[in-house]
C-alpha cells in the first residue's frame, strides 16, 4: 500500500509541475528581423485587372516573409490559378525604408513569377524589378510604383506597369481603397492583350482579426479580350500571423 501511495503522489506532483520547454535553437533576435505569414481566400484572383483563377472561380493564397531590421526583406507567395497548370508561386526580395525625415517611404526590389506546373514551352515565368514610393498624409495615404520586365510573360518582350494607390480612412472602422494602373507590353500579339488601364474601387475593414475587402474592379480592354466580364465584384478575406 505504501508503494502505491508513493507512486500516486509522484504522479500527482508530475501532473502539477510546469511542463519544461526547450529554448529556441534560433530566435528572431538572433537574425535581427521578423518573420510573418499570411493566408487569404478570394472570390476570384485578379492580377492587374485580369482574372487568373478563371471566370468566377475562387482562389486560395498564402505567403511567408522575413523583414530584417535594416529594411531588407525576402518572401514567397502562392495562389491557385486556372491556366498553365494550377499554381503560381512568386519569390521576391528588396529593401524598404524611409527617405530621411521626409516621411516618404521607398521600396525597391525584384520579383520572380513562377508557374511550376506549366510546360516550359508556355514561357509563363518572368522576372520583374520595381521601385515604389509612398507617403501617409494623415487624411489619406498614397503610393506610386513602376515595375519593369525585360522579357514579360509568354515571351512578350519589354513591359512596364505603372500604378498608383490611395487609401482613405472613413470613420473608425472602414478604409476606401482606390487603385489605377496601366500596362504597356512590347509584343501585344504574343501577350494576347492590348496595352490597357485597370482600376479598383474597394472598401476594407476588420472582423474578428480578419482583414476583409469588397471591391469593384476592371479594365478598359475590349470585351473579346476579357476573361468573363471586364468589370466585376470581388471579395477577399485574409489574415496575417
Amino acid at each position: 500500500m505504501k508503494a502505491r501511495f508513493l507512486i500516486a503522489l509522484a504522479a500527482a506532483m508530475i501532473g502539477l509541475a510546469p511542463i519544461a520547454h526547450a529554448d529556441e535553437l534560433l530566435s528572431e533576435k538572433d537574425v535581427g528581423g521578423k518573420f510573418s505569414a499570411n493566408v487569404a481566400l478570394t472570390t476570384e484572383y485578379f492580377f492587374r485587372g485580369i482574372s487568373q483563377s478563371g471566370d468566377g472561380n475562387p482562389a486560395i493564397q498564402g505567403g511567408f516573409d522575413f523583414a530584417h531590421n535594416s529594411g531588407v526583406y525576402l518572401g514567397t507567395w502562392a495562389s491557385s490559378i486556372n491556366f498553365g497548370g494550377n499554381i503560381e508561386t512568386d519569390f521576391y526580395g528588396g529593401w524598404s525604408g524611409d527617405l530621411g525625415d521626409s516621411g516618404v517611404g521607398l521600396d525597391v526590389g525584384v520579383i520572380y513569377y513562377h508557374y511550376p506546373s506549366a510546360s516550359s514551352s508556355d514561357d509563363l515565368d518572368f522576372w520583374e524589378g520595381y521601385v515604389g514610393v509612398s507617403k501617409d498624409f494623415g487624411v489619406a495615404s498614397a503610393g506610386l510604383k513602376v515595375s519593369y520586365s525585360p522579357n514579360y510573360t509568354i515571351d512578350s518582350g519589354d513591359a512596364v506597369y505603372l500604378d498608383g494607390t490611395v487609401d482613405v480612412p472613413v470613420g473608425k472602422y472602414f478604409t476606401v481603397n482606390l487603385h489605377g494602373g496601366y500596362q504597356w507590353v512590347d509584343d501585344n500579339a504574343a501577350f494576347g492583350f492590348d496595352d490597357y488601364f485597370d482600376y479598383l474601387i474597394g472598401l476594407s475593414f476588420q472582423v474578428f482579426g480578419f482583414d476583409m475587402q469588397v471591391a469593384w474592379l476592371g479594365t478598359d480592354l475590349p470585351d473579346d479580350q476579357c476573361i468573363g466580364d471586364c468589370d466585376r465584384l470581388m471579395a477577399m478575406m485574409s489574415r496575417s500571423f
